[in-house]
């Protein structure tokens, strides 16, 4: 086992696809299950390369090249598993973001333990999500969310499927584990693992009684205009960051800002809908852990704040979840950010 998972690494590390299918497929002549090859090679693997892009080793381009290999292998690894009764119950599967692994090796998960699955692909847009939902009438919709960014879009879908009677159960990293997150949402349970989603299914009830979506409140309004405006926030933040950081002193990784600056705009909107302010706490320090990684003092996360706050002017729920995360500035420093100390 050992000397193809390594193959299988080495071939992900250089973005091999033919590599990485040829290790693959060795483990499965050997007899490995496609199960065993997701879980034992396929998620490690995948854990790997977002800890090395973390650590700053890898680019966010090489990892996303990992992540597409690893999420092909898992398509072509689940042909081979026999398809279950056509008497067993259906679960739909979805995943309100691009990246798909974690929701495939939920479906593969729940497969193999005998149910039905419809897995509706990365980023499926709400509405067409709904309809497939209220044409299949699932047993019950989950649904996997990795960036907690992605939270805010999933209230008012959710609140739409909870009207239906159709019970969600929502997990994934986004969530940090607490099932207040998920519930806050609209989901009907939170679970952790697919022993969690196994249980919850043997215990829900078939049908909820259906229930109308409750208004917006104050905070739901305040993301629902961040999550409308986002393209616009985030460019102006990256346009008065290049102002202030010239050209000749910027970074390779200085690309990659424009995502962790709307990452971070996600998150004040999921911090808003969830009541749940230590989303900003953890986002702020996630960003200073990856900065840190690329050489450049809290100084740039101290002004990606400053910045911010300029355009929530008018919002003050926002506002106040964006400052409350906001790192006191030590006495020593005079008031001064560090800016950028890498070229």
């Amino acid at each position: 086992m050992d000397a193809p998972r390594e193959q299988y690494w080495a071939a992900l590390s250089r973005g091999d696809r033919a590599g990485a299918l040829q290790a693959v497929k060795q483990l499965h002549q050997q007899g490995r299950t496609h199960l065993e090859i997701i879980d034992e090679v396929l998620v490690p693997a995948h854990e790997r390369a977002a800890g090395l892009w973390l650590a700053g080793e890898w680019t966010a381009e090489r990892q996303r090249t990992a992540t597409s290999i690893n999420e092909g292998l898992v398509h072509w690894l689940c042909s081979f598993a026999p398809p279950p009764p056509s008497d067993r119950p259906l679960v739909v599967v979805a995943t309100v973001e691009r990246e798909e692994l974690p929701a495939l090796v939920l479906a593969e998960g729940l497969g193999a333990a005998g149910y039905r699955t419809a897995f509706a692909g990365g980023g499926a847009a709400a509405d067409d999500l709904l309809r497939q939902v209220l044409t299949r009438r699932p047993r019950a919709l989950l649904v996997s969310a990795g960036r907690t960014s992605s939270l805010a879009r999933l209230k008012p879908l959710l609140g739409h499927l909870r009207a239906t009677g159709i019970p969600v159960v929502a997990g994934g990293a986004a969530f940090g584990g607490d099932p207040q997150r998920a519930t806050a949402v609209g989901a009907t349970a939170y679970a952790d693992s697919v022993r969690d989603v196994l249980t919850l299914l043997e215990q829900l009830p078939r049908r909820l009684p259906t229930r109308t979506p409750e208004p917006p409140s104050p905070a739901d309004l305040e993301a629902a205009w961040l999550t409308d405006f986002r393209h616009e926030i985030t460019p102006y933040v990256l346009r008065a960051l290049a102002a202030r950081h010239p050209a000749a002193r910027r970074p390779r990784w200085w690309a990659e800002l424009e995502d962790h600056v709307d990452h971070v705009l996600g998150c004040l909107a999921a911090s808003l809908v969830t009541g749940d302010e230590t989303i900003m706490v953890e986002v702020r320090e996630w960003l200073t852990r990856v900065l840190d990684a690329r050489g450049v003092g809290p100084g740039l996360v101290a002004e990606v704040w400053e910045l911010l706050a300029v355009p929530l002017r008018g919002h003050p729920l926002a506002r106040a979840h964006l400052a409350g995360s906001a790192a006191p500035r030590s006495a020593t420093d005079g008031g001064q950010t560090d800016g950028l100390t890498t070229v």
